[in-house]
């Protein structure tokens, strides 16, 4: 079989990991990804301990030729696993079964959460493009939240219908381009948490969906119930929500009902999807039974509260909050890693993963020179080397003239000192960078 004209086969070698150096490409394991805590199938060693980490799983790996120091011997190895072929996925065109791939049983099952069919979905916008449009629904949709919210903290009522017309343009965004409103919440103003974090989940879910192949009448369901995973928190007092420090035993066991106020709130509201109030109900269960409010686990959690539980906890890491630590993306989704099987379902965070990407568009990056830059494509053959756009040099100095770099082409730096690789994603605001200047002026 012909390789694609799109990527070339990778080369790779077998060396113990006693053999391993700082910079070289570590593109297979002797052991599933799965069954270790590193997030993407393929990485850069960036310092002693990622070699220590590997050795405390690994006996070899296969690295790429590319980055090895010393000679190559002349043994040929099997070319790495692509994205394509990453844990959790057959090697096979075919789209995965919904229902053995989140652990459901026979395909008669009457109380099914999917629809039969799956969809794989073609990009039909460019990102650029996708921006404009994505942006004036990013804008209708958060005055829709916020207005919604607004009314039900002063009626009590819920205006479902109302969310409903703002979700519908979201999906649709989202099926074009997911980069682009994916973007966008990323690089939102975070002044008042609870509406963005509800359009954040909204679209984080949508884009989830659409990676697994759920059609255009459940990604609505998914996105309204994503939108509405903390509406019960407006009944909440003020000072709890917007606490600076620690909640105490009691402010945390109110915070906690929440969730019962979110469905009272939904079941006042009419007719309300199951899957909807499902996600509002099961958003903060864990997989291992750790979660509230019933510590359901594993498979009894109904899969649409599995995903709210994931996009829920990813958007709390990357948005400024009073009481946590701001991560960026890419340590975000490590954490989601390190937390597969054990908070979270493992497969729908491999799937979440491959949806928002290593170094998701948008994002900020500093480079192992020292260099900071905005990510501006994915490569999808391989995630950790996409296309950036250089903006400051190692001493943190904003550059004259700013430069595309494409990372899967070249790497090595322009004066050929050293390779050139992604040292770690950066969280908002860090050295003063701000992506929004880069992408919406």
């Amino acid at each position: 079989m012909e390789n694609s004209p799109q990527f070339s086969v990778m080369m790779t070698q077998m060396v113990a990991v006693d053999e391993l150096q700082v910079g070289m490409y570590v593109a297979q394991l002797d052991r599933p990804w799965l069954e270790t805590p590193f997030l993407f199938q393929g990485f850069y060693i960036r310092d002693a301990d990622e070699i220590e980490l590997i050795k405390s799983y690994c006996k070899q790996v296969y690295v790429s030729r590319e980055s090895i120091v010393c000679d190559p011997v002349s043994t040929s190895a099997p070319p790495a696993a692509t994205s394509s072929t990453a844990r959790g996925t057959k090697k096979s065109k075919k789209r995965f079964s919904l229902r053995s791939f989140f652990g459901f049983g026979a395909a008669s099952e009457s109380n099914a959460d999917f629809h039969e069919s799956t969809v794989f979905y073609a990009e039909t916008s460019e990102f650029k493009d996708e921006l404009g449009a994505a942006s004036g629904i990013q804008e209708n949709a958060i005055k829709t939240v916020h207005g919604v919210m607004q009314n039900l903290t002063k009626s009590g009522t819920l205006d479902l219908p109302h969310l409903e017309t703002a979700v519908v343009p979201m999906v649709d965004s989202v099926l074009r381009n997911p980069a682009a409103l994916a973007c966008l919440v990323r690089l939102q103003q975070k002044n008042d948490y609870l509406y963005q974090h509800s359009l954040a989940s909204s679209v984080w879910a949508t884009i989830l969906g659409r990676q697994i192949g759920l059609n255009r009448d459940d990604l609505k369901v998914i996105a309204l119930g994503a939108m509405l995973l903390d509406v019960g928190k407006t009944q909440l007092p003020d000072e709890i929500l917007s606490k600076p420090d620690k909640l105490s035993d009691e402010e945390r066991e109110l915070m906690r009902r929440h969730v019962a106020f979110g469905l009272d709130i939904l079941r006042k509201a009419g007719d309300v999807d199951s899957r909807v109030l499902d996600m509002v109900a099961h958003h903060h269960e864990r997989y291992n039974g750790t979660g509230y409010p019933a510590k359901l686990s594993g498979n009894d959690i109904p899969v649409f509260g599995r995903i709210a539980g994931i996009v829920d906890a990813y958007d709390a890491m990357i948005t400024p909050r009073p009481y946590a630590t701001l991560m960026s993306s890419y340590d975000a989704l490590r954490k989601l890693r390190v937390l597969a099987d054990v908070e979270f379902q493992a497969e729908i965070v491999e799937q979440f993963t491959r949806a928002i990407g290593a170094f998701p568009t948008g994002t900020a990056v500093e480079l192992n020179s020292g260099e900071v830059a905005i990510v501006t494509k994915q490569n999808r053959i391989r995630r950790l080397r996409p296309e950036i756009l250089i903006i400051m040099d190692a001493n943190k100095e904003l550059l004259e003239n700013f430069r595309i770099v494409d990372l899967n082409e070249e790497t090595v730096s322009p004066q050929g000192t050293h390779s050139l690789w992604i040292e770690r994603g950066l969280p908002p605001g860090e050295f003063g960078v701000d992506p929004t200047e880069f992408f919406l002026n």
